[in-house]
């Protein structure tokens, strides 16, 4: 472990002159020096963000924690930050994140009608995001005080609304493989495990799947000088655990300090989460480094390479049109059987007489396992709507999938994407869990005990059948090249 310390800090130091580097370079990357000949393409564009953490002792939302989830503090403070378009064509809207670790569509509906009450863009317009940290506050309606700080991170998109001016886009790209690792491993004896556990040397044979390393920024280029930009990136905000009591962005917060190093302070960086279900920070050969030295490891790596494409991107205004697509696709809810049904009420009784178990770092108890089986057999056969969006930005796709999707459908996207520059984020406009690939399910022993297949594809932990991540994709996929179309 000191090992890796030491490791992280040489990481840091070394981040810390490519910054220098970088700087001296800024102009020859065209990222301070004056712009001209800008096309004219008729796009105008607005930014804002508005720091809207809570009061300190409201609960803390990613993780169990047994019977306290109250905060205790504040390391660093928590965002809304918004982009709003309004094309060439008149059509406006906006894209909103959250430093938050979801959402629900109940909650989304309410800032949505809020953000529509203020400005003239219609709510269903309006893409919002959860960034994911584990360390903020809940956004459920029954949550004391959640509407009117969720209201507040709202405000970002008004007050963005106000700042619309001629404006054009330009899309980089680089690959970024140092941070994430795909956080389901296969044992040598067939076994799924996560990360977070702690293996005998050779007891694991290999990750079960990839991630997605590349970075993708949209660089806003307004008035002869780059003001902002958009960072696409998918891995977890889970540097953090349990263990942590203090709100913060985690390492997204950290990435938007490093770029602001160097661009200034009032640069604004919005992260866009994309498809992370299965990927996380964590090398299991290392073990799980949960501390903000971590997170700013993290953050400063992924700065450095927003820099880098932010400084090797092309034009990507087009005709400076906006359009927007949204469906509403049907997917059924997981089948709890007689079996497993018969395993939670045990469970439960024996919750009744001993209550919940003490906190844990990551990942969930049977018992919650338990309640949340219960609550799936009631559902048994309900089908639900889940919104996917696509957004159309001059030549920027960016589509917005409900939940935590595994990195692969963010890939699939992007691959079957007409629009040579795509944004795929998670967690957007609601949120219902995990949406692993049909494969992860059978990636483990036959059972039905919890993880037995991994975390993400236990029930409770997905809530819905086999398919319905590919249902959402092929549905993205589809409005991408409607859109492309028109």
């Amino acid at each position: 472990m000191a090992e890796r310390k030491t490791f992280n800090s040489v990481k840091l130091y070394y981040a810390l002159i490519l910054f220098s580097v970088m700087g001296f370079m800024l102009e020859s990357c065209g990222l301070s020096s004056p712009m001209t000949d800008t096309p004219q393409s008729g796009l105008k564009l607005g930014q804002a963000e508005l720091n809207y953490t809570p009061k300190v002792g409201f609960d803390m939302v990613g993780n169990y924690r047994g019977d306290d989830y109250a905060s205790r503090g504040v390391h660093d403070s928590l965002y809304g930050r918004a982009l709003v378009a309004k094309g060439s064509n008149g059509v406006k809207t906006a894209v909103l994140t959250v430093d938050i670790c979801y959402i629900p569509v109940d909650m989304i509906t309410i800032m949505r009608e809020h953000i529509a009450s203020a400005t003239d863009i219609p709510p269903n317009h309006i893409m919002i995001h959860a960034t994911h940290t584990h360390s903020g506050p809940p956004a459920d309606l029954d949550a004391p005080e959640a509407e009117n700080y969720m209201k507040m991170s709202a405000n970002a998109v008004i007050e963005a609304n106000k700042n619309l001016v001629d404006s054009e886009l330009e899309v980089g790209r680089t690959i970024e493989d140092r941070v994430s690792h795909n956080r389901r491993l296969k044992a040598v004896d067939g076994t799924t495990h996560m990360v977070w556990e702690k293996f005998e040397p050779g007891y694991i044979e290999k990750s079960l799947g990839g991630i997605d390393p590349e970075l993708i920024t949209v660089r806003i280029n307004q008035g002869g000088k780059t003001t902002g930009a958009l960072v696409n990136f998918g891995c977890h905000a889970t540097t953090l655990t349990g263990n942590n009591w203090l709100y913060s962005a985690d390492y997204p917060g950290y990435l938007t300090e490093s770029v602001q190093k160097v661009m200034g302070k009032d640069f604004q960086v919005q992260f866009l989460n994309a498809p992370s279900g299965n990927v996380t920070q964590v090398d299991h050969k290392v073990g799980f480094l949960d501390t903000f030295q971590e997170c700013q490891r993290i953050g400063y790596l992924l700065g450095v390479a927003s820099l880098e494409a932010m400084g090797n991107s092309s034009p990507a205004s087009g005709d400076g049109s906006v359009r927007i697509s949204s469906e509403k696709v049907p997917v059924k809810k997981i089948l709890i059987t007689e079996e497993q049904k018969e395993w939670a009420e045990k469970i439960m009784e024996r919750v009744e007489k001993e209550g919940m178990p003490e906190l844990q770092p990551d990942g969930i108890p049977d018992e919650l396992y338990a309640k949340r089986w219960l609550e799936l057999y009631d559902q048994r056969n309900q089908i639900d709507e889940l919104e996917v969006m696509v957004l159309k930005i001059g030549d920027l796709a960016i589509v917005g999938l409900p939940g935590e999707m595994f990195n692969e459908f963010g890939v699939y996207i992007k691959e079957n994407s007409p629009f040579k520059n795509t944004l795929v984020v998670g967690l957007a406009n609601g949120y219902y869990r995990y949406f692993p690939t049909e494969i992860s399910f059978s990636q483990g022993p036959q059972g039905f005990k919890p993880m037995i297949t991994g975390y993400e594809t236990t029930p409770g932990t997905t809530e819905y059948e086999k398919g319905a991540g590919e249902k959402l994709s092929v549905s993205a996929v589809n409005q991408l090249k409607k859109l492309y179309l028109d």
